[in-house]
């Protein structure tokens, strides 16, 4: 891709300001906007943009899924949010999970972890989801990325959910063609009324009804629990004048850390690093293999900064199970846990037990400038990470870091690269196009009291960023 070009790119894709909000989709970064139009604060609007995200990107995100955020309350210090669903009570009576399908589907953690960042905003739960349900209403375009998941999943579809509102009867649509959803607007509407007793009523009673005639094994007793809870977060020195936090076990955080400080202070390449992570990994209890993830970010000019990486898990379609209201149950539990240890295994399924995640965010201290940043992309979350947070903590700037080409590793362990991402004596199994990879990076760069935050968004997949004054 020609320099002129590129440079055009990381304009369009960068933005300063006192108030500023990233996404994955431009209408989730838009409805995080409005919330700093009307008063909110950085909470406020990364909650408006995860709700927008569940009706732009229902199958990447949604109240059946989970989340992992990094926040930060009026410039004070980090903290993680998990909010990952523990094993269903019936793992504890000899029930068994499967990697999709009905019993893939576990307890759902993002009704509480929206609960629990709800508890640090401004706005009340329907100004907030009001956006979200418009939008499921008026209708969202189908764009490439969103199409892909449904091209991807269709077998899968087919199989699990034929009935699905995503490629009813198999017919798959096209770019463009309007999606409307109204029945994720009104279980939007129901979580603004119930917050995270939602499913502890007649939608989760009808739901597992579904569920179990499928011959799903959640129950609506296991829609008590209440996974969320804010923990600190793993802390250390990767490198000269820089200190990277990222969100604590189960999350991949502190492997995040650990490769980074290979590649540091150890001169190991990052490809060699992300794979010693990844033998760790197998090691202690599978490498897990989460996808169906999504990202939005704020920050505003009290010091409060938030990530959230909300997910259905893995694959494109989660479980594969799909509400008639369109409506995607997680599979965290089906793909999260090691379905071949031997009971009481590190990562072996356990009832309240949380599986592992490759989900993480992170913060980033350079020479007194603070960074925070995620990216989805499933398996692929650590290579891209890796290479983002080291060369920010290398002296370059967002716009430049998001930009850059990047390579991936699968779980095969089949690297692919887009043009320049690696070094000339190291050649790719698959050679790719410039920005060709589903990346989804997101930085902002925080500004002290009364400055401009900066932010730099992914040009691969759709991302959007939005500054306010």
């Amino acid at each position: 891709m020609s320099d002129p070009l590129l440079g055009l790119i990381r304009e369009n894709l960068a933005a300063s300001a006192p108030r500023i909000v990233t996404a994955a989709h431009p209408a989730s970064a838009a409805a995080g906007a409005a919330m700093f139009a009307k008063g909110g604060n950085a909470f406020d609007a990364a909650l408006a943009a995860c709700f927008m995200d569940t009706v732009a990107l229902p199958m990447k995100s949604g109240l059946f899924g989970d989340l992992v955020a990094l926040v930060r309350r009026a410039g004070g210090r980090f903290e993680a949010l998990v909010s990952v669903g523990g094993g269903c009570l019936a793992l504890a009576e000899g029930a068994a999970l499967e990697r999709v399908g009905p019993r893939s589907v576990g307890v759902p953690g993002a009704p509480h972890g929206y609960s629990l960042l709800h508890g640090h905003a401004r706005l009340d739960r329907d100004t907030l989801i009001g956006p979200a349900v418009r939008a499921s209403e008026a209708g969202i375009a189908w764009d490439r990325v969103s199409l892909s998941y449904v091209v991807e999943a269709r077998e899968t579809l087919a199989r699990l959910s034929p009935d699905n509102p995503y490629a009813p009867g198999g017919l798959v649509p096209k770019v463009g063609d309007i999606r409307r959803l109204p029945g994720l607007g009104r279980l939007l509407a129901a979580f603004a009324r119930d917050g995270d007793a939602l499913f502890e009523s007649e939608i989760g009673a009808a739901l597992i009804a579904d569920l179990t005639a499928r011959g799903g094994i959640l129950r609506t007793e296991d829609f008590r629990q209440r996974p969320g809870q804010f923990l600190a977060p793993e802390t250390s020195e990767i490198g000269p004048g820089c200190v990277l936090t990222a969100t604590p076990f189960p999350t991949h955080g502190p492997r995040l850390i650990a490769a980074a400080q290979d590649v540091l202070r150890k001169a190991v390449a990052p490809l060699d690093a992300v794979r010693a992570t990844r033998a760790a990994a197998k090691r202690e209890g599978r490498e897990h293999l989460d996808g169906g993830t999504t990202l939005v970010a704020a920050a505003d000019e009290a010091g409060n900064a938030v990530v959230v990486l909300h997910s259905n898990s893995f694959p494109q379609f989660a479980s594969g199970i799909v509400m008639a209201d369109g409506l995607i149950l997680n599979n965290r539990p089906g793909r999260g846990f090691d379905l071949t240890a031997p009971a009481g295994a590190a990562n072996a399924p356990a009832a309240g037990k949380v599986p592992w995640t490759t989900v993480h965010a992170w913060s980033l201290e350079r020479d007194g400038t603070l960074f925070v940043g995620a990216t989805p992309g499933g398996v692929n979350q650590m290579p891209w990470n890796v290479q983002m947070v080291t060369e920010l903590a290398r002296g370059a700037a967002p716009a430049d870091v998001v930009s850059a080409p990047r390579w991936a590793l699968d779980a095969q362990d089949v690297l692919s690269a887009e043009p320049g991402a690696l070094p000339p004596d190291v050649i790719p199994d698959k050679a790719l196009g410039p920005l060709s990879l589903r990346a989804c990076q997101q930085i902002i760069a925080l500004a002290e009291p009364g400055g401009l935050h900066r932010a730099a968004v992914d040009p691969r997949t759709g991302c959007a960023v939005v500054g306010v004054y």
